[in-house]
């Protein structure tokens, strides 16, 4: 679960204001929906770069801040989130390849919402035609001596062979544009930071359709069998599909 005690009281780089933030004791990353490019629908926790906006205008980044102290409580304001409007704004001034990287992956997760919300009505369509059919197969044939005995009617459990598909991703130009220079800027990382960001530098990859170049970012990332993300992923990378997909932890 999520612990919060006090606050940190944290100083911006770029002139020196301070600003209070939660001072979490643990923090629970649980959510609604998870999603193959790093969103997580419905988080408990943010769900973002750590990128904020100074007041003085500068953009910085939540692990750039210097740490002053901690209180129980303070009257200092806090660092808003970036908008989504303001990403390109971001990006385009970005005093660093880190807040251009935080600002982009940002931009990629938000430029992939429009077909997320295409992808859930595709599928709950499905599904609801998938139920309909298994119902009508199985109807409600118990007696009133059954419901009397409280037998319970057939319950819906969908079937193993369902069918499974999912609306065609089309990137627009901008989403394009954005991929290829994020892409650029993983795979030019190395150590700790290209380790870290192996995963997404494989989705990219694939969202963009380069199958050959996400399989081989794969292949450096340290198989987990536990890491159900990095299983999803290399699934698709296998079956040649670009889509951003939803998927259970």
């Amino acid at each position: 679960m999520t612990m919060v005690r006090g606050v940190s009281i944290l100083a911006a780089p770029c002139c020196g204001a301070q600003y209070a933030l939660p001072n979490y004791m643990s923090m629970n990353f649980s959510a609604f929906e998870f999603w193959t490019d790093g969103w997580r629908d419905g988080s408990l926790m943010p769900n973002d770069e750590g990128l904020r906006r100074c007041q003085c205008g500068q953009f910085v980044l939540l692990k750039n801040l210097v740490e002053v102290g901690v209180a129980d409580d303070s009257p200092l304001p806090s660092l808003g989130h970036v908008s989504a409007e303001q990403l390109p704004e971001c990006i385009a001034s970005a005093t660093s390849e880190e807040v251009e990287l935080a600002a982009r992956l940002e931009y990629w997760r938000h430029l992939n919402h429009s077909y997320r919300e295409r992808y859930r009505q595709h599928r709950d369509a499905e599904e609801a035609a998938t139920k309909a059919k298994w119902l009508a197969a199985h109807p409600d044939n118990r007696s009133w001596w059954d419901k009397l005995l409280k037998r319970k009617p057939p319950s819906y459990i969908r079937p193993a062979d369902s069918p499974f598909t999912y609306p065609q991703f089309e990137p627009t130009p901008a989403q394009q544009q954005n991929m290829e220079r994020l892409s650029t800027i993983l795979a030019s990382r190395d150590g700790e930071s290209l380790h870290w960001h192996a995963i997404p530098l494989a989705e990219l990859y694939r969202e963009q359709g380069r199958f050959e170049e996400a399989q081989r970012a794969m292949d450096a990332v340290e198989q987990r069998e536990d890491d159900v993300t990095a299983r999803v992923i290399a699934r698709l990378i296998k079956e040649r599909n670009a889509a951003p997909t939803r998927y259970r932890m």
